[in-house]
């Protein structure tokens, strides 16, 4: 049989447990956001700030080198 009064409360409780899941869901999406955008600003650069000359001696493989860095190849250089 049907009760309405019953019907009313479930009605509301299933409300009350929607509001706490999007709550719940909101604070995830705003934890993830504040992840990517740590890692998005980071000082850190990608690239390498390598400013000696070197000689790669053997392939390892893709993308990576065993390398030989001249070291000092400028400074032994003397301006004619």
């Amino acid at each position: 049989m049907y009760d309405e009064v019953a019907s009313n409360n479930q009605l509301r409780e299933n409300l009350d447990l929607l509001e706490e899941k999007r709550a719940e869901a909101h604070l995830r999406i705003l934890a993830y956001k504040k992840a990517v955008a740590k890692l998005y600003n980071r000082k850190d650069k990608l690239a390498t700030n390598r400013k000696d000359l070197y000689r790669i001696i053997d392939v390892i493989r893709e993308e990576t080198y065993s390398h030989r860095t001249f070291i000092n190849f400028y400074s032994n250089m003397k301006p004619s």
